[in-house]
């Protein structure tokens, strides 16, 4: 099984996404002649984002990272099963466990992204008088990716199963 191609795939999307990421907390704007990059993150507008201070920018990214970094982790779990299918190892116990990390840990991502939002707002506020204003939202994107992923987790509780049942029949025998 050639899996190649998805690896490179999975590499090449953590890569540009870590871009996105410097980029949404930076003032750093790429520009090629008349074409200039301006990234945001979500909720958050270059205005917004250009007023902030280095140190808001900074506090930002850090409630930002863990979201990045569980989903780093899935894909590089994602990337060990694709090792393994390679071997033609693919019902082993280790297998599975990659799946299910995998699926675990990119439902983890998405939950960290949504609550991103509020736990910036409440961060940024910093206890000045006022009423806390924030938006929380979930698009349909997200919703999709945690049903895929509830998905790919019962199907790595059927894989465990179909495994149990075959090494109980190889008893038999």
């Amino acid at each position: 099984m050639n899996t190649r191609f998805i690896r490179s795939l999975l590499w090449l999307f953590l890569c540009i996404q870590s871009i996105f990421f410097i980029l949404a907390w930076t003032t750093f704007e790429p520009a090629a002649g008349p074409l200039v990059v301006k990234m945001t993150a979500t909720g958050v507008d270059t205005a917004a984002k250009m007023a902030m201070t280095p140190g808001q920018r900074a506090l930002c990214a850090l409630i930002a990272l863990p979201a990045l970094l569980t989903l780093g982790y899935g894909l590089w779990r994602l990337d060990r099963l694709l090792l393994n299918f390679r071997r033609q190892d693919l019902f082993t116990s280790q297998s599975i466990g990659h799946l299910r990390m995998f699926a675990g840990a990119t439902l983890l991502a998405t939950i960290l992204s949504i609550i991103e939002t509020p736990a910036r707002a409440l961060a940024l506020w910093g206890g000045r008088k006022g009423n806390l204003e924030f938006t929380v939202g979930v698009n349909s994107e997200q919703l999709m990716l945690m049903l895929v992923c509830a998905l790919f987790y019962l199907i790595t509780r059927l894989m465990q199963e179909g495994r149990r049942l075959a090494e109980e029949n190889e008893s038999f025998i």
